[in-house]
């Protein structure tokens, strides 16, 4: 496995997460979306520089991880996605205030259990 490829698909996971904070943020600042309201609905959000800003992070994003996708087994590329859980989880907390509790943080342990046998495998194999 290339240490290299690794470090670019987090930074394509963190892009990932980042995107989506920016989409949250930005929908946070307009009062949402109401698709109800047609055209006047993509208007407003292509109007809004965060979620601008989101779409911009999941395209270069996007881009990154087809240099990952190409590299490395796709059993061990597409679970390394599941560390988006960990980052929004984390933003989700100390950004937006939310709350975190004890189940959830749980669930983000197994997760990160589960990456952890994943990666030692491909270590092994």
């Amino acid at each position: 496995m290339k240490v290299g490829t690794v470090l670019l698909g987090l930074v394509s996971i963190m892009l990932l997460s980042a995107g989506q904070t920016a989409l949250k943020y930005g929908l946070n600042l307009i009062g949402g979306v109401d698709l109800s309201e047609g055209p006047l609905t993509l208007l407003k959000l292509f109007q809004t520089p965060w979620v601008l800003a989101g779409f911009v992070c999941y395209g270069i994003s996007s881009i990154l991880w087809l240099d990952v996708l190409s590299k490395l087994d796709f059993s061990l590329a597409f679970p390394m996605v599941s560390l988006t859980y960990v980052f929004t989880l984390l933003i989700g907390r100390f950004f937006f205030g939310e709350y975190v509790g004890p189940e959830r943080i749980l669930g983000v342990m197994l997760i990160l259990a589960g990456l952890f046998f994943l990666v030692r495998s491909s270590a092994n194999g």
